[in-house]
């Protein structure tokens, strides 16, 4: 009998105490309710997140990847090119190998992007056209020479002028390398140019008459433009060729004109 009272005490205390606190569970939040004799009290408790895995001591992280700045710079430049002669009807006839252009000035680029910017130049420019028989032509004898000259008598005949230019271009960058801002990546450039030219003559040494130039407003042009293109391994040189598309002489006094096409070696960055 007094097993049996034993085990009904022990049964009746473990229910009381189940019923007295309870608990339930939702995510990360515990509900627990416990019982006195008169109130009910209410604990929540929240677990805490478990923290993010962190690397071991020999664990690298990958390196962010660089975020590009715009940016801008201006370089001294020069450059020399090699006239490409024209034998058609439409042009004076050049000796290739003694026909020149000379630029120095300076290049401005603005860096928009990684592998674009905009640019421009200003620089001062000389033309050498080494022409052939340009005095034996009878319009240029008589409009720029006044005379005619025998071709035994012509040692040199050339037309030269000193120009101020200026272009705009645009630069696509064909292999950037803007990280370090060495400007050592591979790009081409287009654009135009325009020309003042407040220095122009022909220049012609004859045996009978010596050396003397000819200088004419009217039949020499004041003002070119042109398209031009190029090719730059990095900005410390660059092959450019030149196309001028407005005539260089005045098409209602001269038949014929120069050749326009003009390619070179720019070197700057210095």
């Amino acid at each position: 009998m007094k097993k049996l009272i034993s085990i009904f005490l022990c049964t009746t205390c473990i229910s009381v105490s189940a019923i007295a606190q309870s608990g339930v569970r939702i995510g990360s939040l515990e509900f627990i309710v416990r019982k006195a004799e008169r109130d009910s009290v209410v604990q929540v408790f929240a677990e805490e997140d478990p923290c993010p895995p962190c690397p071991s001591e020999n664990e690298t992280q990958p390196k962010p990847k660089p975020k590009f700045t715009p940016y801008r710079y201006t370089n001294f430049f020069a450059g020399a090119g090699a006239i490409y002669p024209d034998y058609g009807s439409d042009y004076y006839t050049v000796l290739g190998g003694k026909s020149f252009n000379i630029d120095a000035g300076w290049i401005h680029c603005n860096m928009i992007t990684g592998w674009f910017a905009i640019g421009g130049t200003l620089q001062y420019s000389f033309y050498n056209y080494k022409l052939r028989d340009a005095a034996s032509e009878p319009k240029f004898a008589e409009e720029i020479i006044g005379m005619d000259f025998a071709d035994e008598d012509i040692r040199k005949q050339v037309y030269r002028s000193h120009n101020i230019a200026a272009s705009a271009f645009t630069r696509i960058y064909l292999r950037p390398d803007w990280r370090k801002r060495t400007r050592s990546g591979m790009f081409i450039d287009l654009g135009v140019q325009g020309d003042f030219v407040p220095n122009k003559f022909c220049m012609l040494n004859t045996h009978s008459e010596g050396k003397k130039r000819y200088h004419d407003d009217y039949a020499f042009n004041a003002f070119n433009a042109s398209v031009i293109a190029r090719l730059g391994f990095s900005s410390d040189w660059s092959i450019f060729a030149r196309y001028r598309f407005t005539e260089a002489f005045n098409s209602k006094v001269l038949p014929m004109d120069l050749p326009p096409l003009t390619i070179g070696i720019q070197l700057s960055n210095w």
